[in-house]
């Protein structure tokens, strides 16, 4: 093995690089200088390629261009840092984001949205810099943007207004309903409705390059809708059916074919056509045309045949609300959306009859990201709905449902929704 040395003036020469790459904060100068000091120092090139974990061949060209081109060559390493110099300066950078926050016709295009190659344009135009489109979603990370979906906001309410209301709910609503629920022993529950599509929904998957994948569907407009309530401490997760009933004379006929008696499908015949709204005005219908004893013995198949996709109304609502007051003992604070029939008379009859029981908090208008539910009914579409074919309405229920059953069974699964909402309340 050849051992090789360097003169005095080299060594105290290299030992003057190693101090300006720490001083310049310079990894690859003093890996550089380290590592020609303990081919000096008479190591082995494997042990020092293993020390600065590179490769045994890499220290072997440091050296070679060391001999060869001498301190010239690492003074080509002096710099801070590394890459490109930016092609905007500091100054420019916060003008580009003050532009992008304006939006793209306030700069001239006709698009509302933001893609890379307008803000490519726009930076040509203002500072003749060019930039790949590629590139720019890099430079708009550095400038603390990111590709967001926008929400809606009425055009009725000030833009100041909708910020300090916002403001106003993170920093009085919200901590006024925590102190509340603790002093009460109260549940917070944040409520929500949802609708799930029986022609399916499109998500984002992995496919061949080339391939898009594709969906089979119905094509029937027809969607599944829910009423949920969550449980801001425990995770406990509440759900109701918004379902409507019509009895058709193809249905009635079909289970006069299963069995069901001549008289009782003649009782029927003046329901035929006629939407019941809830299975509680339904049930009252079957009462009266058939009475007692038919009605008790036939109930469940008439459920069953005239059950349709319901809709979400001051009916659908109370019928959601009463079964919660049923499973729930303690005082309920019900965070809620602004929506017409939440504040119809007849709900607000229902809250004066339950005052002492029940205390509703409306969520600043146009703010369902301070709505935990939300992020639960997306989780939902994504296991239950995206990229799945349904052949019957049956099928859509029973995917949903099944989502529905992993949270009533774990409630981790609710609780995750609200993880930084709860991380702020002092909650583990």
């Amino acid at each position: 093995m050849i051992t090789l040395t360097f003169e005095a003036p080299l060594v105290a020469r290299l030992y003057e690089e190693l101090t300006r790459a720490s001083a310049l904060n310079n990894l690859r100068l003093y890996k550089l200088a380290q590592g020609l000091l303990w081919v000096h120092e008479g190591k082995s090139l494997k042990v020092i390629a293993e020390w600065l974990q590179v490769h045994v061949k890499t220290v072997e060209n440091w050296l070679k261009r060391f001999m060869v081109q001498g301190f010239g060559w690492l003074c080509g390493k002096h710099y801070q840092g590394r890459g490109r110099k930016a092609k905007l300066t500091g100054t420019q950078k916060k003008i580009l984001r003050k532009l992008i926050e304006k939006g793209p016709e306030a700069n001239g295009f006709d698009c509302g949205v933001w893609n890379s190659a307008m803000i490519a344009e726009l930076i040509w135009r203002r500072w003749g810099v060019r930039y790949n489109p590629r590139y720019l979603s890099a430079l708009l990370k550095q400038l603390g943007l990111s590709y967001q979906k926008a929400c809606f906001i009425s055009d009725r309410c000030d833009e100041e207004d909708y910020k300090k209301a916002r403001q106003t709910w993170i920093e009085q609503t919200w901590p006024d309903l925590l102190a509340q629920a603790k002093q009460k022993n109260a549940v917070i529950l944040f409520t929500d409705e949802a609708s799930f599509a029986m022609w399916g929904s499109l998500g984002r998957t992995w496919a061949p390059c080339g391939q898009q994948p594709t969906l089979k569907t119905k094509g029937q407009r027809k969607g599944l809708k829910m009423f949920g309530a969550i449980d801001f401490h425990s995770g406990a997760f509440y759900y109701h059916e918004a379902r409507s009933y019509k009895l058709s004379a193809k249905a009635l006929k079909g289970l006069h074919n299963d069995g069901l008696p001549s008289e009782v499908t003649s009782g029927l015949k003046a329901l035929i056509g006629i939407v019941y709204s809830t299975q509680a005005q339904f049930i009252d219908a079957l009462q009266y045309a058939l009475g007692t004893v038919w009605n008790e013995r036939y109930q469940t198949a008439l459920l069953q045949a005239a059950a349709d996709n319901g809709k979400f109304n001051t009916d659908t609502y109370l019928e959601f609300l009463n079964p919660l007051f049923t499973q729930i003992e303690q005082p309920i604070i019900l965070v809620e959306d602004s929506v017409s029939y939440h504040r119809s008379q007849a709900v607000q009859q229902f809250q004066t009859e339950n005052a002492h029981r029940l205390h509703k908090v409306p969520l600043p208008t146009f703010s369902p990201d301070f709505n935990p539910i939300e992020k639960l009914w997306k989780n939902t579409k994504r296991d239950a709905t995206h990229l799945k074919y349904f052949k019957s309405f049956d099928d859509l229920r029973t995917s949903v449902l099944t989502a529905f059953r992993r949270y009533l069974e774990d409630a981790a699964k609710v609780i995750g929704v609200m993880k930084k909402l709860r991380a702020h309340a002092g909650l583990a």
